[in-house]
């Protein structure tokens, strides 16, 4: 469940506000899906960007778990993502959507490649660097993290994505902590975990990483207001917590089983 927010935000610019709200993120694919209904009318390359358009909005509900979206939509995304591709081969953004769609099939390496293509395409596309360096943390390439999500930070410091972008860096330290086999500094996890919060509280995971990361860090008021805050928080509900309850992480991704081992049990 999420909070409604302002219609007139919303439709203001349904596209960019996409990325941080359910409502226009829901908005937008609707509205995508009925001007495709007519795409015979359209050039193709008007064509390849509505179905980019289309598969990288699908993927925002997918991976947020927003507008009960889940393997339709994930489909859904890979045939726009692929016929986008096929009718422009140098869209920064359908490979861009592909990469989210790897992502979502937990396909990192793919994903990888993809948003490589992306950012290669695009200089300029700051999101395609951003999930670049996301990709390195979930292949525990630490060392490669933080450079592209500085990037993307550089190209477009007040991006409507910019929770994204805090939110890569924050997992980045947060895994490296995990991994480390020295003394774990959590500071800079919190640090920008904290600023994802604050960006984009419209998701799950930047909230739980961040508790874990305060309780590694023996921050037991900030864990315990973290935790608090998430489950009074009206935009989310119980279905919420019983779906991260129900996570069962792979084994070789220590970050996530140490986060989902100190949130599962508070939820």
């Amino acid at each position: 469940m999420f909070q409604t927010r302002s219609a007139t935000a919303v439709a203001a610019d349904p596209i960019i506000n996409a990325v941080v709200s359910p409502e226009a993120s829901l908005v937008a694919r609707d509205l995508l899906r009925m001007v495709l209904a007519y795409s015979a009318l359209f050039r193709p390359d008007w064509v390849a960007v509505l179905k980019a358009l289309l598969a990288n909005v699908l993927m925002n509900d997918v991976l947020n778990w927003w507008n009960g979206a889940g393997a339709d939509e994930l489909n859904e995304a890979s045939v726009a993502a692929d016929e986008a591709i096929k009718l422009n081969s140098n869209s920064a953004l359908a490979h861009h959507a592909k990469g989210l769609v790897h992502s979502g099939r937990r396909h990192h390496d793919d994903a990888r490649k993809a948003f490589r293509d992306a950012k290669q395409l695009d200089r300029g596309f700051a999101r395609g660097h951003a999930q670049f360096g996301n990709q390195k943390s979930f292949l525990g390439r630490l060392d490669e993290v933080q450079d592209p999500l500085d990037k993307a930070i550089s190209l477009s410091p007040d991006d409507p994505a910019s929770g994204y972008f805090y939110w890569g860096k924050g997992r980045g330290y947060f895994e490296a902590a995990v991994r480390s086999n020295a003394q774990a500094d959590w500071s800079n996890a919190i640090e920008w975990l904290t600023k994802s919060v604050e960006a984009l509280p419209t998701v799950w995971y930047n909230r739980c990483y961040l508790a874990a990361a305060q309780n590694n860090a023996g921050d037991a008021n900030g864990r315990r207001q973290t935790i608090t805050n998430f489950k009074n928080d009206p935009r989310f509900d119980q279905a919420t917590f019983d779906r991260i309850k129900q996570l069962n992480p792979d084994p070789k991704e220590p970050a996530r089983k140490s986060m989902l081992d100190f949130v599962q049990p508070l939820l």
